[in-house]
């Protein structure tokens, strides 16, 4: 990410619109992933592997339902971003080991502030600014686990949405 999109992205949270990126406790977002023009139903959403609240969950696409393990809360933490939690904040959407190379694959981990657990938001994209990658559902098809890849706004495996 250049150092004009951070600084962009630092100034998209510090404004107002925080309150379309952050959530209270009581509030979840479903992330969804797919086409830009796909039809309502196109999509897949990240979901927490059967809900487990076991370490090394992976994370995964698959058919929304929105359901507790597709719901999730992002909330900014400062200069460096956001963490996303899963599960009722009993996990946090996670970079495996930190990883920084591309293909590094994503999990469900408990929370603990790391730079694998950090994120941004910017026109589509869930950035981790450790690795320098961006969140990537692969094919986009049912049980494919999430993982870092370099960004390409054009990818519809990167084109996120908060809903």
């Amino acid at each position: 990410m250049t150092t004009l999109k951070t600084a962009a992205v630092l100034a998209a949270l510090a404004s107002s619109s925080i309150s379309l990126l952050g959530a209270s406790s009581g509030n979840a977002a479903v992330l969804s992933v797919g086409p830009s023009n796909a039809p309502y139903g196109a999509y897949q959403c990240a979901d927490v592997r059967n809900g487990s609240l076991t370490n090394l969950t992976p994370i995964q696409a698959y058919d929304c339902h929105a359901g507790g393990n597709q719901q999730y809360q992002l909330i900014y933490t400062g200069g460096v971003g956001m963490t996303i939690y899963a599960l009722g904040a009993q996990r946090c959407v996670d970079v495996t080991g930190a990883g920084k190379a591309a293909g590094t694959l994503v999990e469900s981990y408990p929370c603990n502030g790391t730079v694998a657990q950090k994120w941004y938001y910017w026109q589509g994209e869930l950035y981790n600014p450790n690795s320098g990658m961006c969140l990537d559902a692969g094919n986009i098809a049912n049980g494919t686990q999430l993982r870092i890849e370099p960004c390409n706004v054009s990818k519809s495996s990167q084109n996120w949405q908060i809903k």
